[in-house]
């Protein structure tokens, strides 16, 4: 049995607008993949939490921020527009979990928000439900569909809500730009400017660009065992990064990157290395508060061929820092050239693979590791599952973790085997310990 109680919400800025491009990659993704893409978190509370805590924590999000109002039209054209509401109620769900551990029904409830899509025209895309036992609040659900907020926007709206001054509710700064404002902005003339030299930039790479080409697995997976998902965890790794960063004067992401391209361009047998990498534009004039979705997919390509690893480092940094730069764009725009110049060409491109760096921004390495620490770092670890679907063929996310390197990689087996998966693995480890040890 579950309760659902009522949340009405008010806020300002209403209206109907494109998507903004943020949200058309999202969007695309998501679309590509039949899912929501979903975010979503559990939180166990603390003894004495009220159902009107959460009533006022939900009516704040929608609020505040449009985008936790906005639904989705749909036109029989296929374009997509948002549709900013003005005012409205939203509902909580609250599950009682009787004689159950109330943790495991959290979980349950929280995998189900997550597999299940939004139904994006009419239900609000936040979810929030609550978990009680004995009449006692245990757990918090709360899922985010992912076209309405990046990992950053979510972060800046817990933050607010954490921050909001006690005599008057609001948080101390306003909402960031919104995206119903973005997709405005984005019709200018200095923002029609930015698409078409991201467009230029990406057709200049993608004339000369190679066909990617993973090895064929030997076996096909069967359906059932197709998708994997595998958590790599290296203490050395971490080490190593920072002492090769430290003595090269640059921070740990493009020695990470140029170690990846390196066993990737092994991997497929080419000197010229393309992946997708995932980029957050609020580095962008205007949009460092901006909520919402603000994360694009960059073209970076990599030349292999020239000088040693200490080489190949210093053109990874400059690569990554054009492909930052021309990663803002209309998505309609770059599926277009994207699908003519594989036309012209005759080649298919999927760009293989997207590295995913999920850290927080490093800066400059101030004390690097000496080699003797380097060598007497911990074991590698890894940790293999199976997921129920992937929309690329491979993925690779590089999260925070305590004194080690932690990467996830999702993997379509059909594309690469998981024992290639790991060989991948271990040679972008080893590139980067022997230019530590070196």
């Amino acid at each position: 049995m579950v309760e659902r109680v009522g949340v009405p919400f008010a806020g300002d800025g209403g209206g109907v607008g494109p998507l903004s491009w943020g949200q058309q990659s999202i969007w695309k993704e998501m679309a590509t993949s039949g899912s929501s893409l979903a975010m979503s978190a559990v939180r166990a509370l603390e003894p004495g939490a009220t159902l009107d805590r959460f009533v006022d924590e939900y009516s704040f999000y929608l609020s505040r921020y449009q985008s936790m109002r906005t639904l989705l039209r749909f036109a029989p054209d296929g374009s997509v527009s948002q549709v900013v509401v003005d005012s409205g109620t939203a509902e909580i769900e609250v599950y009682d979990s009787g004689d159950r551990d109330p943790a495991a029904v959290a979980a349950e409830v929280s995998a189900q928000h997550y597999a299940v899509p939004f139904d994006y025209e009419r239900e609000w895309p936040m979810r929030m439900a609550l978990v009680r036992q004995a009449g006692a609040l245990t757990h918090l659900v709360v899922t985010l569909s992912h076209h309405v907020a990046d990992p950053t926007a979510a972060m800046a709206m817990f933050e607010d809500l954490s921050n909001r001054d006690a005599s008057t509710g609001e948080p101390p700064r306003p909402p960031g730009l919104q995206p119903l404002e973005q997709a405005r902005l984005q019709l200018t003339p200095s923002a029609l400017r930015q698409n078409e030299a991201a467009l230029r930039y990406w057709e200049t790479q993608l004339l000369t660009l190679p066909p990617p080409r993973l090895p064929v697995p030997d076996d096909a997976a069967p359906p059932e065992d197709r998708y994997w998902e595998l958590d790599f965890l290296s203490p050395a790794l971490y080490r190593a990064l920072r002492a090769v960063a430290a003595r090269l004067g640059v921070t740990t992401t493009p020695v990470l990157y140029a170690a990846f391209a390196h066993a990737l361009g092994q991997a497929t047998g080419t000197t010229r290395v393309a992946t997708m990498i995932t980029v957050n534009n609020r580095f962008r004039p205007g949009l460092a508060d901006a909520a919402g979705h603000m994360s694009q997919h960059g073209l970076c390509t990599l030349d292999l061929a020239e000088g040693g690893f200490d080489d190949l480092v210093l053109r990874a940094r400059r690569r990554l820092l054009t492909a930052h730069k021309n990663a803002y764009y209309a998505q309609g725009d770059v599926d277009g050239l994207i699908a003519r110049i594989g036309r012209e060409r005759g080649v298919s491109f999927d760009l293989l693979c997207l590295f995913n760096n999920r850290r927080s921004e490093d800066g400059p390495i101030k004390t690097a590791p000496a080699a003797a620490d380097v060598r007497a770092a911990g074991a590698t670890t890894f940790d293999w599952r199976r997921l129920p679907s992937l929309h690329q063929r491979l993925m690779v996310h590089v999260n925070d973790a305590v004194d080690a390197l932690s990467v996830r990689a999702q993997a379509d087996t059909t594309a690469i085997s998981r024992g290639d998966l790991t060989v991948l693995l271990r040679r972008m480890e080893a590139t980067v310990v022997d230019a530590a040890l070196a």
